[in-house]
C-alpha cells in the first residue's frame, strides 16, 4: 500500500525521535553504575506498566499475577506451614511443605512493616528484586570479561517472555538474586559473602543445596584466585557446603518438629505425581503423550541450549542449569520451561547469543520479544493457563 509523502515524513520523524531517545538511554547506561541502574529501573518500570495495563480485565496487577503456586505462598505468608496435608478432593495429599521458606517468610515480615496485604507485599518484593537481578547478571558478565551493551541487555531481560515468574508472587526472584550474588562473590573471591548467599539459596528452593554443592565443587577445582592453595580451596568449598547444609538442616528440623518427617518437602511431591525416574524415559513418555508434548519439546530444547552453553565455554552456567534440568526431568517434564528457560543463567546466555548478532537485526528481535511478552502476559493472566 502506497503512502503519501506527508505520511512518510511523519513516520521518519517518529523513527528519528525513537532513535534519539534510544541513543540518550544508551549513553546514560554507559555513563556509569548509577546511570545503568537508572536505565534498568526505567526499563523495568515500562514492563510494569505494560503488565498493569493488560491486568486490568483480570482484577488488577496483584490478583492477576497470583496464579498456581501463588496460593501456596500466600497460605504460608498468612498462617505459616500447615501440620497436615489437604484432604479435599482437588488438593488431596498436597501440602505447603513443598515450598521453601525464604520468599514467603521474607514477604510475611515485610507485610508486618508495610501497609499492604500479603499478596501485594509479595509482588512488591519481587518487583524490587527484579531490577537487582538484571544488574547482577550483567555484573557477572563483566567479571568474566564479556562485553555487552548495557541498554540492550536490560531490554532483553525485561522483555524476555518467560520472565513472568519474576514479577509474580513466586520465589524465582529471590532465588535468582541469591544464585547470581553467590556466583559473583566467588568470582571476586569473597567466600564468606558467598557462604551467606548459598545459605539463602538453600532456603529458597529445593534445588538450592544441590547447586551449592556444584558451586563448592567449582570453587575447589577451578578457583578464580591463582594464589589460593589446594588447602584454601578445599576449606572454601567446605564452608559453602556447611552454609548450604545448615540452611537445609534448619528447614528439615522444622518440618520434623511440625510433621514428623524432615524431608516432607520431597515426599509430598508424590501428591503432584512426581516420582524419580530415569530422565530419558521421562522424555520418551512425554513424546508419546499428547498432553505432555509441549513440555517435552521444551525439555529437548533445554538440552540443546545446555549443550550450546558447554560448547561456548559457559561451563559453570552449563553445570548449574544442567543440574537443574537433570533434577527436574527426573521427576517429570511439567514446568520444565519454568525451571530452565526462566533461569537467570539461561536468560543471560540467550541475551549474549542474541545480542552478538548484527545491530541491524535488533529492531526485529525486540519487536518479536514485545509480541511474545504480550502473549505470555495474557496467557499468564488467563484463568485457563496451564503453564506452571
Amino acid at each position: 500500500m502506497n503512502t503519501s509523502p506527508s505520511e512518510q515524513i511523519v513516520r521518519r520523524n517518529r523513527f528519528d525521535a525513537m532513535k534519539k531517545l534510544f541513543g540518550r538511554a544508551r549513553r546514560l547506561a554507559d555513563s556509569g553504575t548509577h546511570g545503568f541502574v537508572l536505565v534498568i529501573l526505567m526499563v523495568c518500570g515500562l514492563q510494569f506498566l505494560l503488565s498493569a495495563l493488560f491486568a486490568l480485565p483480570w482484577g488488577g496487577l496483584v490478583s492477576a499475577n497470583c496464579r498456581w503456586d501463588c496460593a501456596w505462598y500466600e497460605q504460608i505468608m498468612r498462617s505459616g506451614y500447615s501440620a497436615l496435608p489437604h484432604f479435599d478432593p482437588d488438593q488431596a495429599g498436597k501440602a505447603d511443605w513443598a515450598f521453601f521458606p525464604l520468599y514467603p517468610l521474607f514477604a510475611r515480615q515485610l507485610a508486618l512493616l508495610l501497609p499492604f496485604g500479603f499478596l501485594t507485599t509479595g509482588l512488591l518484593l519481587n518487583l524490587a528484586l527484579w531490577p537487582l537481578l538484571i544488574f547482577l547478571c550483567h555484573r557477572e558478565l563483566e567479571l568474566r570479561g564479556i562485553t555487552i551493551n548495557r541498554l540492550t541487555f536490560a531490554l532483553f531481560f525485561a522483555l524476555f517472555p518467560l520472565n513472568i515468574w519474576y514479577t509474580a508472587q513466586y520465589s524465582e526472584a529471590i532465588y535468582g538474586v541469591a544464585l547470581m550474588a553467590a556466583i559473583i562473590a566467588l568470582r571476586e573471591n569473597r567466600v564468606p559473602l558467598a557462604a551467606v548467599c548459598v545459605f539463602l539459596l538453600s532456603l529458597s528452593r529445593p534445588t538450592g543445596f544441590i547447586l551449592t554443592l556444584c558451586l563448592a565443587g567449582w570453587r575447589m577445582t577451578a578457583s578464580q584466585d591463582p594464589t589460593a592453595s589446594s588447602r584454601k580451596r578445599l576449606s572454601d568449598g567446605l564452608l559453602l557446603i556447611a552454609a548450604g547444609g545448615a540452611a537445609l538442616s534448619l528447614f528439615t528440623l522444622y518440618l520434623y518438629g511440625l510433621t514428623g518427617d524432615g524431608f516432607a518437602f520431597a515426599h509430598v511431591q508424590i501428591a503432584w505425581k512426581r516420582h524419580l525416574r530415569f530422565f530419558p524415559l521421562v522424555i520418551l513418555y512425554g513424546l508419546l503423550t499428547p498432553a505432555l508434548l509441549g513440555f517435552t519439546l521444551s525439555a529437548v530444547l533445554a538440552i540443546v541450549v545446555i549443550v550450546r552453553m558447554w560448547k561456548q565455554s559457559w561451563r559453570l552456567p552449563a553445570i548449574l542449569v544442567g543440574t537443574t534440568a537433570l533434577l527436574a526431568l527426573s521427576s517429570g517434564v511439567v514446568s520444565i520451561e519454568r525451571y530452565i528457560f526462566a533461569n537467570p543463567l539461561t536468560i543471560q546466555f540467550l541475551a549474549c547469543t542474541s545480542l552478538a548478532k548484527p545491530v541491524s537485526t535488533y529492531r526485529k528481535l525486540f519487536l518479536d520479544l514485545v509480541i511474545l511478552r504480550i502473549i505470555a502476559i495474557n496467557l499468564w493472566y488467563a484463568p485457563t493457563f496451564v503453564l506452571m
